[in-house]
């Protein structure tokens, strides 16, 4: 059974295919497809051969070791286009950091960097709050945190001029929307 699953988000990169043996819950890849949507990744689902087999990353209990799966995907999504432009800062998601026209590099959480991949991806549209939870952190629709908010500051720290007044992530709505250029 061969299942095509591709990411909300545009690929960075050539899709990746992920063998699942019968012998795992069906969920397990509903599991990589949603952790792979969050890296921009599509990923086809099949129990044929493929460029990642989950029976390589079985231990003894039949649990997959879904961290090493996890990195191969990142792998995967860091391969792709050319920096983005953020204000006076480059957008470098391989590096997980931002380098200034200066030079000087400033370094990025997982978290910051997979929001600003959201973000980006979404072309100057605003994305909502509850769609930024879900895609960065896998939070199901209404959880009461001030998680994204507080990444939200420390972006804002990083990014802007004036985080106070801020030009290139602000807020719209209930959401926020990322001004490239």
């Amino acid at each position: 059974m061969t299942q095509n699953i591709s990411s909300p988000m545009p690929p960075s990169s050539t899709p990746l295919s992920v063998r699942v043996p019968p012998s795992l819950p069906a969920r397990v890849g509903d599991v990589l497809v949603r952790a792979a949507a969050r890296y921009g990744v599509s990923v086809t689902v099949t129990t044929m051969p493929a460029d990642i087999d989950l029976s390589d990353m079985l231990d003894g209990s039949r649990r997959v070791r879904l961290g090493l799966v996890l990195d191969m995907i990142r792998r995967h999504s860091v391969t792709g286009p050319a920096p983005a432009i953020l204000g006076m800062f480059e957008f470098l998601s391989a590096d997980l950091a931002l380098r200034g026209a200066d030079g000087i590099v400033t370094r990025l959480t997982e978290k910051e960097r997979d929001l600003l991949s959201v973000l980006l991806a979404a072309r100057g549209a605003a994305v909502a709050r509850d769609v930024l939870l879900d895609r960065v952190w896998g939070f199901a629709p209404g959880v009461e945190t001030h998680t994204l908010e507080t990444h939200i500051y420390r972006l804002r720290q990083k990014l802007e001029t004036d985080p106070a007044a801020p030009v290139i992530l602000t807020t719209d709505g209930d959401g926020y929307r990322l001004i490239v250029g």
